[in-house]
């Protein structure tokens, strides 16, 4: 490998194929990244690891080499990762001295590096090591409330592989809130990245990652772009009209970088909404595409959808079009059971349980992973490792989930969309998951006094089917979770909810 690595690290890297760099010295100790993805933990793709060698350990207490590791972990940005450190001798000590319920370094002592070596499962017994210490909450991917990467990312491969594929074609990624879009986005981003920057080095400012949502107005949007990729011109941005500065702007930092410059725009429909049809900006873009100056991926809902189908849009045929369903069976699986086993724990009838949270979010990733928390925070608070489909029974009574269910609900639908739940759970109060059509949809709707247009009726439709809330086969609509449907009914009074949607208006 051209340097010596302590025997673990080069085992690993050597035998079994972990891909392992070197990282800059911290405090006097040698540091090294780990690809620990595969594991499909929270372990990210380059894991910090920090080697403790025997000199290291002279004269000095466990506590002061603790007090020692924690300045390295703020020195690093390392607080919200896991760092695991290699111990040149007994790391009992500096465990017995780490008495934290959040704790993120996790020791290999001298004589597990050993056991390892010798183990006809090494990459099982180092991951046993390290859940022994760290608590399965903090090891466990799943995360409801911000985008995620690298060993957290499931599915979607397709997606990311097609994107990464085609740097000649500009993509919009649609979906409703919490479908995954941002974490896409993040994903392209990272791995772009990754084919040209070290663990440590960021040297690929031609991909700029912007969330629009907090840019809503166009001088702010470009003087980020300017800042991003050559914060020397923001004088003269400010001295130049933007039209002429721009175009000629992106030009120079595509031959500069001796690269197509890459946009990832999150949230571009309140961008769409406040610019209402002065197309200007949108049209700069998407001149510098057609120049082959740049590539972009937006990310967005209800505006984004319309506005490529609009003929007199800028986004008319500027982008292809991705949008992000609910999990297949088989990718639900996969994000349920594989984090779940490589920390050890066991299922019971695990098909039952796959099936039983899939049909219940319908298959909705962010659901699932709302599920499982839930799960491993239970298992945790009983010292248990074994789940059933009776353990499910914790996530009907926890307020946070159903609390989320319903706002996801309220967060993705207008009241076009709330009005037609709220006609049909009205009128089928007693058989809730049957089938249903339009027409029963509009009779329903027609019996609290309101007449919806077939058109509106059927983006309605549409929506509420991308939105996970209903599936459809056929001429026919199902609610896709009855636990949904549960929740919605025994939570809120629907005649009250449909009386405000009247209220307020269609």
């Amino acid at each position: 490998m051209g340097k010596e690595y302590p025997p673990l690290l080069e085992f690993l890297s050597e035998k079994l194929e972990y891909r392992l760099l070197s990282g800059k010295s911290a405090l006097g100790y040698t540091l090294y990244y780990l690809d620990l993805s595969s594991w499909r933990l929270r372990l990210s793709d380059w894991t910090p690891v920090v080697h403790i060698q025997r000199s290291d350990l002279t004269n000095v207490s466990p506590r002061q080499l603790l007090q020692s590791l924690q300045d390295v972990v703020r020195e690093r940005g390392w607080q919200r990762r896991i760092v695991l450190v290699l111990v040149d001798g007994d790391s009992s000590a500096l465990r017995s001295a780490l008495r934290s319920p959040l704790q993120t370094l996790a020791f290999v002592g001298e004589e597990e590096q050993r056991e390892i070596l010798r183990s006809r499962r090494p990459s099982g017994q180092l991951l046993d090591i390290l859940s022994a210490q760290v608590p399965i909450s903090i090891l466990a991917p799943y995360n409801t409330t911000s985008p995620v990467t690298g060993s957290c990312f499931f599915d979607r491969e397709y997606e990311v592989a097609k994107i990464l594929g085609n740097p000649d074609v500009s993509y919009a990624v649609l979906g409703v809130r919490r479908i995954g879009k941002t974490s896409l986005m993040r994903e392209v981003e990272r791995r772009l990245r990754e084919e040209s920057t070290a663990a440590e080095a960021d040297d690929t400012p031609h991909i700029v990652f912007l969330d629009c949502s907090d840019l809503l107005e166009r001088e702010a949007l470009v003087e980020q772009i300017v800042r991003r990729l050559n914060p020397r011109e923001l004088p003269r941005l400010s001295m130049q009209n933007y039209a002429f500065f721009f175009p000629d702007f992106l030009e120079r930092m595509s031959r500069k970088y001796k690269s197509k410059l890459i946009f990832l725009l999150d949230e571009i429909d309140d961008l769409i909404v406040l610019h209402g049809g002065d197309w200007d900006f949108f049209r700069t873009l998407r001149a510098a595409s057609n120049k082959g100056v740049c590539q972009y991926v937006v990310a967005g809902f209800r505006e984004a959808q319309s506005q490529l189908h609009n003929l007199d849009s800028p986004f008319y045929n500027f982008a292809e079009e991705i949008r992000l369903s609910e999990f297949t069976r088989e990718h639900a699986r996969e994000l349920i059971v594989t984090p779940m086993q490589n920390l050890g724990i066991r299922f019971k009838n695990e098909s039952d349980i796959v099936s039983q949270i899939y049909e219940e979010t319908a298959g909705h990733p962010n659901l699932i992973q709302f599920y499982c928390t839930i799960l491993v925070r239970q298992l945790e608070l009983t010292g248990q490792r074994e789940l059933s489909p009776e353990s499910l029974m914790s996530v009907y009574a926890d307020e946070v989930f159903k609390n989320h269910l319903l706002r996801s609900f309220m967060d993705n639908t207008q009241n076009r969309e709330k009005a037609v739940v709220y006609a049909i759970l009205q009128k089928r109060a007693d058989r809730p998951m049957a089938g249903f059509t339009q027409a029963d949809m509009d009779a329903a709707l027609r019996e609290q006094g309101l007449v919806i247009a077939h058109g509106p009726l059927n983006t309605a439709c549409d929506v509420l089917v991308l939105a996970g809330i209903l599936r459809a086969r056929g001429a026919e609509y199902f609610f896709t979770s009855p636990v949904f449907v549960r929740v919605l009914q025994q939570t809120y009074n629907l005649r009250y909810l449909m009386d405000k949607v009247k209220e307020e208006g269609l």
